[in-house]
């Protein structure tokens, strides 16, 4: 629980960092704080996501970017620590009643999860997806947030390992601490949900955040 604690006063900007967020919270992310610090202390440990924006202009203050005279448009995204317990829910929800999500996950020693994807390939719903793009008079559409499988997999090598070099080794072997911050290393999984359906989540953004 103090675990659960440290993340949640990270997105209440009570923690100023942790070790995979080394920058306070996004300031899209501050209307939905209070949803973010909940879902920390009930055990959904977010590193890192960000709310649906559907076509807000380029120019929005919290949301623009590229210049004026564009629309921009992102996917919710989410990407957590969690049990064995509640990564085999999540995978459950997504499989069973939520047809727009897709979701990955994978463990300290290499074992995945994956649903709402039917295959590894580029055309089966496990390939590289946009997350965030933009719209721009005379110009290409712009694409600089993607979710790619394979990076997520790479990174995820390294998130675990921050939990050793950054978090584990303050506390002596075999002290509570240390137990503890060595149980969620080794038992949890990182998951990364990314949610298709951004329509409908206004002009101004909508709900997500980042952790």
């Amino acid at each position: 629980r103090d675990v659960h604690e440290v993340f949640a006063r990270y997105v209440e900007g009570t923690v100023p960092h942790l070790p995979w967020c080394e920058t306070p919270l996004r300031p899209e992310s501050f209307a939905i704080r209070n949803k973010l610090a909940a879902l920390n202390r009930a055990g959904f440990l977010t590193v890192n996501s960000q709310p649906p924006v559907d076509g807000a202009l380029s120019s929005h203050p919290v949301y623009g970017w590229g210049g004026d005279g564009g629309r921009v448009y992102q996917k919710a995204y989410c990407e957590c620590f969690v049990s064995r317990r509640d990564a085999n829910r999540l995978v459950d929800m997504v499989s069973n009643k939520n047809p727009s999500m897709n979701l990955y996950a994978v463990d300290n020693f290499g074992r995945e999860l994956r649903a709402g994807v039917s295959d590894r390939g580029s055309g089966g719903g496990g390939g590289v997806t946009a997350l965030t793009w933009g719209v721009f008079p005379n110009r290409e559409i712009l694409q600089p947030t993607v979710f790619d499988p394979a990076a997520f997999l790479v990174w995820a090598e390294e998130a675990f390992s921050l939990w050793t070099s950054m978090w584990i080794n303050l506390y002596e072997p075999g002290s509570r601490p240390y137990d503890v911050i060595e149980e969620i290393r080794d038992t949890y999984y990182l998951v990364a949900i990314v949610d298709n359906d951004y329509v409908g989540a206004g002009r101004g953004g909508g709900g997500g955040g980042g952790g």
